[in-house]
């Protein structure tokens, strides 16, 4: 009886899951969910970064088609051009919010209220769905680094894109986070601009670090 009592606790020892506990060897760590806000960012990000003069261009040739509706005699062409300059500037203005709300409408990580963990060991970067690994990648793979107000935008050679908000910080602190990341990619963390005021401070210091001669140095 004492053995087969004690087999059976060997058996459901054996069953009983291990719970490991990754906080351990974590410095940084970010807990998130994909809702508005975190969708705005990646948008705002990929029109800022990706492709930054895509809603100047709409607005001005929105400008340049309708412009002539006014002189032309024609009415349905008069009408044809309003209409299409319209809704081009209507386009560049508002295309962020298009956007966003033909996200949400079909990303089920927002409709589902999915949580994602970003960690960082001395190692590697981590992401996590839930309890479950999607992707670990080495500091080597860090294909890009930026910052704004409220967050940090970290690409790797996976396709993998972390958006990390410096208020969901649950391990470590935000303001360190720049230069751990440095010390371990050697990828220098780049300014996105909030406003139009910002970022004609980043054109003009653009425009003299380029006509300086010792800086092309």
């Amino acid at each position: 009886m004492a053995k087969n009592a004690g087999r059976k606790a060997n058996a459901a020892a054996q069953k009983k899951p291990v719970t490991v506990d990754r906080s351990k060897d974590v410095i940084y760590q970010v807990k998130t969910r994909r809702d508005s806000d975190i969708i705005k960012a990646y948008i705002t990000f990929n029109y800022r970064v990706m492709h930054p003069g895509v809603t100047p261009r709409l607005i001005l040739f929105g400008i340049l088609i309708a412009a002539p509706a006014i002189i032309v005699k024609t009415m349905w062409l008069r009408i044809a051009l309003a209409v299409v300059g319209v809704l081009l500037i209507l386009l560049g203005l508002f295309r962020q919010y298009i956007s966003l709300a033909l996200t949400k409408s079909n990303d089920e990580a927002y409709k589902n209220g999915t949580e994602f963990t970003y960690e960082f060991t001395q190692a590697d970067a981590r992401s996590w769905t839930g309890n479950s690994l999607e992707s670990s990648g080495k500091y080597k793979d860090v294909t890009a680094f930026y910052y704004d107000k409220d967050y940090f935008y970290l690409g790797m050679k996976s396709r993998d894109f972390f958006i990390l908000p410096k208020s969901r910080f649950t391990i470590g602190d935000p303001a360190g986070f720049e230069e751990f990341i440095y010390k371990k990619s050697k990828k220098t963390c780049r300014w996105i601009p909030d406003n139009f005021r910002d970022q004609m401070k980043q054109r003009r210091a653009k425009r003299a670090v380029g006509a300086d001669p010792q800086a092309k140095q």
